[in-house]
């Protein structure tokens, strides 16, 4: 809790009238114990549970950390020794050049040197030193290149001048003062120099897309529409459903996120205790096969809602259409469905009831064709109330005004119409009944909402399955539901729970390559595109090169794996845009192969498709790849932030004692403060890394508006993903990856720098070799004069695993000779 700046005023006179009379005869610990103990508590609201003391790391002691993360540090000394200061001009006020105080009096120099040491080794920017009746307060850490002892010192010589300026001190080393950095302008001194420009901007092209060839051209487009499109359609989504989909399967052995760690999540999704719900997983191992599709339908028709539950992109949808299109064609012949999408509709809707009754009357109008208001089925539908109607006492009016009774028919039955949600619900009964069909409701991506939205879910899934004659399915993520349930916003809605883990990707990537193939031989029926030119022939060419280069190099379904973080839509995604890309050359690899010479993909080629996009250079938004090297302060050790922050979260230290993989914030600042980063630098790493998503937050959101981290904070815990892991394991240290980045890192050697740029115009393979080399050795030098070597993370390390993408391309630069240079 925050203390109010007339509180501590008054309890700093108090503290100074009770302690001054003494205070020249305390020792540092009784000048801690009764008077910088109570400064820090009383007056300047840092509160005991937030105040760690006689803090021992690495041999070294601090005497007072403050702030949880920790954000002040402040070092003692006894009363009895005072220290001297320059004399300080009346325009000066309290403020002093930090090197004109150390130079003045050796023993300030070491008071602070002492706590300077002290913030750099823990990540620490602010720093007081204080005897009681004496306060220094400066930046003891400094991210924008130059050294603390440049800044200015905020200098309190005895305790008039310290009530007289408390306005300043509470600025500066206050609770609420230290949380919104307003030290930092009073302290900074000089101007911070200018952070180095990117080698991008002397890059005359840097910006520009890579046009696609018109060869290019058709065959992304004919991989779109048979990897991608067709399998949709209605045509051949059955044939699609039937060979293509994967029911679970085990962990994929190309992951690098450790087994020990994936295993754990997913059993995660099936803990003990969990009320008024009953778990079971889709497709168990040692499971008869079709024994699923019985269970979920038995299930779905017992008039209750069935909750699926599986990450994004593991095929809630597909599981869905297959069981209605194949597992369970028997049951669902044929099938009225309603599709809400949550995460899409009724966004600007309170009203989430509306919102699906618009989305029923949208369903009947442009998928069945179905005009509510047909005056044939309104009559069949309110047959009984017509009945009642024309039998009772309006039956008089029928013999005395015709004209006058069908009016008044007529308007019973445009009352009951107008009786939405009533008239709908016997609108479908009417329509399934005559089509002989089953309906189907299923409601999607309830958890991108809030509780009570979801809530409201459970509720109308629960009326929809009890009284409207319907099997209905709310799809949900893991993590949303159980949280829900904790939260009570579902727990009074009994439900049966199925689980479903994601399938082998290897296997859903291969089978969705040979059902493309037999539509681009023409085994099955490719629907024509009128002015569109498909080289169907080509890329019947390069699926075939593809599955034979996955089956002689693991790298690339280690690749794929690894960078879709095992979502299969990305995945599909990834290797359609590789069919085309402007950056690879596609028509040459067909060519080489119809000439009779085979054609292995190295890793890097298809690694374009991730790393560029359609761009000639990397461009962060359009990437699936995220600059980790990349700095938001003149900090050159804060090019390794990124890595060790994902290594961190993958250490198998770190994930045995964490739940689900989640590790806590304040842990992850504290491991980064004692690597010498600041708090701001670690945050600021950590909501980019969760942007580009190789960290994944509790929470589940991601923090694409800095308004919305501001207002909301920084989520509770985070854990890395699949990307985080390959980034920080093995692609990090590639040449195509390092070639790339290059242009986007500020690089603070002025030499490196230099020869780089001499390079950064040209796209031939051997300049890409001097900038992936130079860039790669500038790195390691920093790293080398640097601070930040951890247990985790070993770059060297890593280098020597990117080595061979190095040496691939010194001997392609061989092989080109000459030409290359």
């Amino acid at each position: 809790m925050s203390i109010e700046f007339s509180v501590g005023l008054e309890n700093l006179k108090k503290l100074v009238s009770e302690y001054s009379p003494l205070g020249e005869l305390s020792n540092e610990a009784q000048t801690r114990f009764a008077f910088i103990d109570l400064l820090l508590r009383n007056c300047l609201g840092w509160e005991i549970v937030e105040t760690r003391v006689e803090v021992t790391e690495s041999g070294e002691r601090t005497d007072y950390e403050c702030g949880l993360p920790r954000a002040l540090i402040v070092e003692a000394k006894k009363s009895s020794v005072l220290f001297k200061f320059p004399p300080r001009g009346a325009k000066s006020g309290i403020k002093t050049r930090l090197d004109s105080l150390c130079a003045f009096s050796p023993e300030v120099r070491d008071a602070v040197l002492q706590a300077q040491s002290y913030c750099q080794r823990r990540g620490v920017e602010l720093a007081a030193v204080s005897n009681a009746s004496q306060l220094i307060v400066f930046l003891a850490t400094r991210t924008d290149g130059l050294s603390p002892l440049t800044g200015d010192a905020l200098v309190f010589d005895g305790y008039e001048e310290m009530v007289r300026n408390f306005a300043a001190v509470f600025d500066a080393v206050s609770r609420p003062g230290v949380s919104e950095h307003r030290y930092r302008p009073m302290l900074s001194g000089r101007q911070s120099p200018t952070m180095p420009a990117k080698l991008s901007t002397l890059c005359i092209q840097y910006h520009d897309y890579s046009y696609s060839s018109e060869f290019q051209e058709s065959l992304r487009n004919a991989a779109s529409l048979v990897i991608e499109d067709l399998g949709r359609s209605d045509g051949v989504e059955t044939e699609f459903l039937r060979e293509c989909y994967c029911e679970s399967g085990p962990i994929s052995q190309y992951s690098m996120l450790g087994k020990s760690i994936v295993a754990a999540r997913y059993a995660a999704l099936f803990p003990t205790g969990v009320t008024g719900s009953r778990l079971e997983q889709v497709n168990p191992r040692n499971s008869r096969k079709g024994e699923f599709s019985e269970k979920v339908m038995a299930e779905a028709l017992a008039r209750r809602p069935l909750v699926l539950l599986g990450d994004v992109g593991v095929g809630k949808t597909s599981f869905l259409k297959h069981l209605m299109k194949v597992s369970a064609s028997d049951v669902f012949k044929k099938v009225i469905s309603v599709y809400f999408d949550l995460g899409s509709e009724a966004a600007l809707v309170k009203d989430i009831k509306d919102a699906l009754l618009e989305q029923i009357e949208v369903t009947l109008r442009d998928e069945l064709k179905i005009n509510r208001m047909e005056a044939k089925m309104l009559e069949s539908i309110y047959r009984a109330e017509l009945d009642e109607f024309e039998g009772g006492i309006m039956s008089q009016l029928r013999i005395i005004n015709e004209s006058a009774f069908q009016e008044k028919r007529l308007l019973m039955l445009l009352e009951l119409a107008s009786r939405r949600e009533a008239h709908l619900k016997r609108v479908l009964a009417y329509v399934a009944k005559s089509r002989s069909a089953q309906v189907v409701f299923v409601i999607d991506n309830a958890d991108q909402r809030s509780l009570s939205v979801q809530t409201d879910a459970f509720v109308i899934a629960q009326e929809l399955s009890a009284h409207w004659s319907s099997v209905v399915f709310v799809a949900l993520r893991p993590q949303t539901f159980h949280s829900s349930k904790r939260s009570g916003a579902v727990s009074a809605y009994p439900s049966k729970v199925f689980v479903i883990p994601p399938p082998k990707l290897e296997d859903a990537i291969d089978k969705r390559l040979v059902f493309a193939k037999k539509m681009a031989d023409g085994r099955l029926p490719v629907q024509s595109i009128g002015g569109v030119s498909l080289h169907l022939e080509s890329l019947s060419i390069l699926i075939d090169v593809l599955r034979d280069s996955i089956a002689r190099n693991k790298d690339i379904m280690e690749f794929i794996v690894n960078v879709s973080s095992g979502n299969i839509r990305i995945a599909v995604e990834l290797v359609s845009r590789f069919f085309g890309n402007p950056n690879v050359q596609s028509e040459r690899i067909v060519g080489k192969v119809m000439d009779g010479n085979g054609y292995i993909i190295p890793v890097h080629e298809f690694a374009k498709t991730a790393l560029l996009g359609d761009y000639s250079h990397f461009q962060e938004s359009a990437s699936l790849a995220s600059n980790i090297f990349d700095v938001t302060t003149s900090d050159p050790n804060e090019h390794f932030l990124s890595l060790l922050i994902l290594a961190y979260l993958a250490w198998d230290h770190v994930i045995s004692g964490s739940s689900d993989g989640f590790v806590k914030k304040a842990a992850i600042i504290d491991e980064l403060q004692n690597r010498g980063f600041t708090q701001g630098q670690v945050c600021d790493h950590l909501v980019r890394l969760n942007r580009k998503k190789l960290i994944e937050s509790v929470e589940r959101r991601t923090l694409e508006l800095d308004s919305d981290v501001e207002r909301e904070g920084l989520p509770e815990a985070f854990r890395v993903t699949t990307l985080g892991v390959y980034i920080s394991k093995k692609w990090a240290a590639e040449f195509s990856f390092l070639d790339a980045m290059s242009f986007d890192t500020p690089i603070f050697d002025s030499e490196v720098r230099n020869e780089m740029a001499k390079v950064v115009n040209d796209d031939r393979l051997h300049a890409r070799y001097i900038r992936a080399n130079g860039f790669r050795d500038y790195l390691s030098e920093v790293w080398s004069a640097g601070k930040s070597q951890a247990a985790y993370f070993d770059w060297p390390q890593l280098v020597a695993v990117g080595a061979d993408s190095f040496n691939r391309v010194l001997r392609r630069i061989a092989e080109l000779g000459y030409a290359a240079k």
